[in-house]
């Protein structure tokens, strides 16, 4: 029998501690899985991210004010992480255009690749809000106020982003093809 992540963090915790942590952050895994896939379009980093946000998010427990809105505040950590690793990656080693080439890839197959490739690059072109709320939205599956929580702001707002967001994918893809 495999180990869930959450599992494996809270082996060491006693059983309060434990029940509490799997009850608010089970539900959300696969999400936040998707959630930081999505943002960093890498199977692997994000596995470890999600290992990241479970850990943070264990150590933290303590913090957690509201235990309703314990998607939001995962969805937080998940997303400061990913920025936090975008923030080091410029300081990392050299890129080498070989190697990358000679890499193997786990990608479907190629007709859907390109057109998941293109969604990608049209939502990489979007401001960083819209970004963040169409990602929310459409893959990791959060409600309007739950985006709302994370972001900041009203509802309202929220819909308006997720709605530009659309607008704007729609136009990219529709005018490159």
């Amino acid at each position: 029998m495999t180990e869930t992540p959450v599992h494996t963090i809270t082996r060491i915790a006693d059983n309060n501690q434990h029940a509490r942590f799997c009850a608010l952050v089970e539900p959300h895994v696969e999400a936040i899985g998707r959630f930081v896939h999505a943002l960093t379009r890498n199977r692997e980093e994000a596995r470890d991210i999600v290992g990241d946000v479970l850990l943070r998010a264990f150590e933290k427990l303590d913090t957690l004010k509201n235990e309703q809105a314990s998607a939001s505040w995962l969805f937080s950590i998940a997303r400061n992480i990913v920025y936090e690793r975008k923030r080091r990656q410029k300081f990392w080693g050299i890129f080498n255009e070989t190697k990358v080439t000679e890499r193997t890839s786990d990608a479907a197959l190629p007709d859907v690749s390109a057109d998941v490739a293109l969604l990608h690059e049209a939502i990489a072109k979007l401001p960083k809000a819209q970004r963040e709320a169409i990602t929310l939205f459409e893959i990791a599956g959060l409600s309007l106020e739950e985006i709302r929580q994370i972001q900041g702001g009203t509802v309202s707002g929220v819909k308006s982003r997720v709605t530009r967001a659309r607008e704007q994918l729609k136009k990219r893809l529709t005018n490159d093809e």
